[in-house]
């Protein structure tokens, strides 16, 4: 009886340390690369939350010619999702948020390039 404990209690332990080992091997791997674009930095850009309006805004500068205009869009869209980082988590639902204020900043941004 004692030893089946002992055998139990050992595969346990076992077990908990090779899930750690796996779970570091993952951490490990997903800071080396990320996923997202090149335009953004890698204290907003390693949030998966944050993709959603990274995207959207990538889509937007595609359609803009004026540099200085889309660095205007692209430090305010990136102030933005600093904003939705607590705690070092990104907040989902501040960067929901933050999308409607970016797209009417680019909205705003493409007006006064247009002379409007």
């Amino acid at each position: 009886m004692n030893s089946t404990l002992v055998i139990l209690l050992i595969s346990a332990l076992v077990l908990v340390q090779a899930r750690n080992i796996r779970f570091s091997e993952e951490d490990n791997s997903s800071q080396v690369s990320h996923p997202h674009s090149v335009n953004w930095p890698c204290d907003v850009g390693h949030f998966p939350e944050a993709y959603i309006l990274m995207h959207k805004v990538d889509k937007r500068l595609e359609r803009i010619d004026d540099e200085s205009t889309k660095e205007r869009i692209g430090n305010y869209a990136v102030s933005q999702l600093k904003q939705c980082i607590l705690d070092g988590q990104m907040d989902v639902h501040c960067v929901r948020r933050s999308i409607g204020f970016t797209m009417s900043f680019i909205h705003h941004q493409m007006s006064l390039a247009n002379g409007m």
